[in-house]
């Protein structure tokens, strides 16, 4: 052990870096299982492709090279130790990494794009007293339409982008996040560190069939155990006064908090016996619909039938905000393609009666 740790002094001491400021040292065989980040130097130890447990042989090499190239610039140069001769990680092959003990010179916040550590040291940049006067002026209220833009920016890149377009908005949406932290992090609230462990703990905890010895019967079990621990949670924050549908019915916007308020009550054991009683409860709410004879009761009526539809979307397993939503995009096309037929036919679109309209909807419809 003593061995070792004079090797490592001798390394340290050839790369010129003090220890006191911070570095990281990995076996080359490891850097795909080890976190790395570039924002400190990195010490890369010469080994087998053998050292690594979890990476049989070649994957190995490869996978260690994957990660560097993740992390850092291809032209960034390393240096190999102790001669410290130059060279950049895009010329660098499998067998020369382990070959070798490496220096990986730190990256300026800047340039730390494939670290999490980087976005942070960016965002901290922009709210200095000499950063962006756009982003200095932000608070936690007015980035409140950013963050549900760049949510429901991220859920259409689900549904209809490419993985570059999902990856892209993941990054749009998890910038809000850096922010929300900065501003805490500003005014000695709460920094970055105390949300990774707040999300991170709240999984785990919720999770003890995972992470504990419970058991569970399947789906509807983890479901039941879940609601089970977030009471007990709101009662240690003092929150038990506001039940178990107080941060929904007042969070979310009206569709996907009318779902979760009946996902909850079913976990809570308030739920139909089967789907019959559902129908017959979308069918009596649109005869008292119908029935209703003020604003007020239409008003009332009305929220009752879309939330025994919310209810039947639950039980047929869909979800009310996606049917909703895609039934939005579906009428805006076949609009713009009677749009785009009209225009086609030399017809103007404004001087159709309704009927006429109708037979240009029906025949895009049949299309």
């Amino acid at each position: 052990m003593a061995g070792a740790s004079r090797g490592i002094d001798a390394l340290l001491e050839a790369a010129g870096i003090d220890p006191a400021g911070g570095v990281q040292l990995v076996a080359a065989s490891r850097a795909a299982s080890v976190p790395i980040d570039p924002a400190m130097p990195l010490v890369l130890l010469r080994g087998s492709a053998e050292d690594a447990p979890s990476l049989p042989g070649r994957h190995a090499r490869v996978g260690s090279l994957v990660v560097l190239a993740a992390l850092y610039p291809p032209s960034h140069r390393l240096e190999r130790l102790p001669e410290r001769e130059p060279m950049a990680l895009d010329t660098l092959d499998a067998d020369a990494l382990l070959a070798s003990d490496w220096l990986v010179p730190a990256l300026d916040p800047i340039d730390n794009l494939g670290s999490p550590h980087g976005i942070a040291a960016i965002s901290a940049r922009l709210r200095a007293p000499d950063g962006c006067p756009w982003d200095r002026r932000q608070t936690h209220l007015t980035l409140r339409p950013y963050l549900l833009e760049e949510a429901y920016e991220t859920v259409d890149a689900i549904e209809n982008g490419s993985p570059a377009d999902l990856a892209e908005e993941l990054g749009d949406l998890l910038l809000q996040v850096i922010l929300h932290a900065q501003f805490a992090a500003e005014a000695g609230a709460f920094d970055l560190t105390d949300v990774y462990r707040s999300i991170a703990g709240k999984i785990v905890r919720r999770h003890p069939h995972v992470f504990g010895d419970v058991e569970v019967a399947g789906v509807e079990g983890v479901m039941a155990n879940w609601e089970t621990i977030k009471a007990d949670e709101r009662a240690e924050r003092g929150k038990a006064d506001d039940g178990a549908f107080g941060g929904p019915a007042r969070a979310l916007p009206a569709l996907p908090g009318s779902r979760e308020i009946q996902e909850r009550a079913s976990a809570l054991g308030w739920d139909w016996d089967s789907i019959d009683g559902v129908w017959d409860k979308v069918a009596e709410e649109l005869d008292e619909l119908r029935a209703a004879g003020t604003e007020h009761e239409r008003l009332h009526e009305i929220g009752d039938v879309l939330f025994a539809l919310v209810n039947l979307a639950r039980w047929m397993k869909l979800d009310p905000e996606e049917a909703l939503r895609t039934a939005n995009h579906r009428w805006v096309d076949r609009y713009r393609r009677v749009e785009a037929l009209a225009a086609e036919r030399g017809i103007d679109l404004d001087a159709l009666s309704l009927a006429e309209k109708d037979v240009l909807w029906d025949e895009v419809k049949a299309t």
